[in-house]
């Protein structure tokens, strides 16, 4: 219908990889470990500019390890540790920018990890515990912001690029399962974490103007000690099975969360000119508990090899209210400034109770 318009970009994305992995097994030691190499290059090519040129960037390598190991201490107790790095390389944007200059040793994202546990499990096997401890550093994430530039009768959309965003994932989980009946099992599962950013970050803003060209500013982000949002940090779970009578299994749940902290965006929280910082922790969702109920009959009809299961789900058998996401200081349904509180935060309440009853055939 017409000629290309606005712009006419070309490019492409050039990636290899290999991995190899292996396993090892003698007497109460087991052990495992993996080792993955890959190497990614971008091109780019604005069919616009009178050069019409090409630009390509270097290779980018990067590196996944993991690896892992468990000890039978005794009979009844073994230890486990395992390990991993994994290394993302960056998006294409952050490594040619659109005026065609190529990123200098650009950072991949990088993930560090390492976890420690032991398990037990009584002799008559009634009794299983899993106690593990983990922390995971996350560096140099890549993230960018989207600013409205006011040019175009549409407003243009910018990008700011965001680097040097690292957070720390750490904390502690434990499950124990207990046969404390022949008709009755028990089972409980904990998780507390503590999941926050490490350190302040930057971003850079490009944008064009006329007469001089591209022109970039440096942007500061207060990020440092502000908690990781969008997921509970606190967990605790229990539940129990009873078994009353012979193709019966009735099961209940209670699962309690806590420091629930809203989603937000790092690019939010920049510093001004002035080094004036929002450094305020985003709002934290209400704490909840939520129980849910199950049932299974085995029917006893004799249908040739076909067998009959009746079934019932209660979810949210208490009709909870409750937040289960929310958004901080949202820009369409907060109200009062940003004050990070309950009114400038947009939610999503939990599903209340529904049932959901059937027959399961089985051939």
């Amino acid at each position: 219908l017409g000629d290309i318009i606005a712009y006419h970009n070309e490019t492409t994305v050039d990636w290899i990889g290999a991995f190899a992995q292996a396993s090892y097994t003698a007497g109460p030691l087991s052990a495992y470990g993996m080792l993955g190499l890959s190497s990614i290059k971008y091109s780019y090519q604005d069919h616009f500019t009178v050069a019409n040129k090409k630009i390509n960037s270097d290779a980018i390598s990067a590196m996944q390890f993991k690896g892992g190991a468990m000890f039978d201490v005794s009979s009844n107790i073994s230890v486990f540790g395992n390990f991993g790095i994994v290394e993302k390389p960056p998006i294409m944007d952050n490594v040619i920018a659109t005026d065609g200059t190529v990123a200098d040793n650009p950072d991949n994202e990088e993930f560090v990890s390492t976890e420690a546990g032991v398990n037990y499990n009584t002799t008559d096997g009634k009794i299983a515990v899993k106690v593990n401890v983990y922390n995971t550093d996350w560096n140099d994430r890549n993230l960018t912001k989207s600013v409205t530039s006011g040019q175009g009768s549409s407003g243009d959309t910018d990008i700011i690029y965001l680097t040097g965003v690292d957070q720390n994932h750490k904390g502690i989980e434990i499950e124990v399962a207990a046969q404390v009946h022949e008709m009755v099992s028990v089972n409980a599962a904990i998780s507390i974490g503590d999941w926050s950013f490490v350190s302040d970050a930057n971003g850079d803003y490009e944008e064009y103007i006329e007469g001089t060209g591209f022109v970039t500013t440096a942007y500061e982000y207060a990020l440092k000690d502000l908690y990781v949002g969008d997921m509970p940090q606190t967990s605790y779970v229990f539940g129990a099975t009873i078994t009353p009578m012979p193709g019966l299994k009735v099961l209940g749940s209670m699962s309690m969360y806590s420091d629930n902290y809203a989603d937000w965006s790092p690019g939010d929280r920049e510093i001004d000119s002035g080094g004036t910082a929002d450094r305020d922790q985003v709002w934290k969702a209400p704490n909840y508990t939520k129980i849910d109920l199950h049932a299974y009959y085995d029917i006893p009809v004799e249908l040739g090899n076909t067998k009959l299961q009746a079934f019932i789900h209660i979810f949210n058998a208490l009709d909870e209210s409750y937040v289960q996401d929310a958004l901080d200081n949202s820009q369409y349904n907060g109200w009062g400034g940003t004050s990070h509180d309950a009114d400038n935060a947009e939610v999503f309440l939990g599903t209340p109770r529904y049932i959901n009853a059937g027959i399961n055939v089985r051939f």
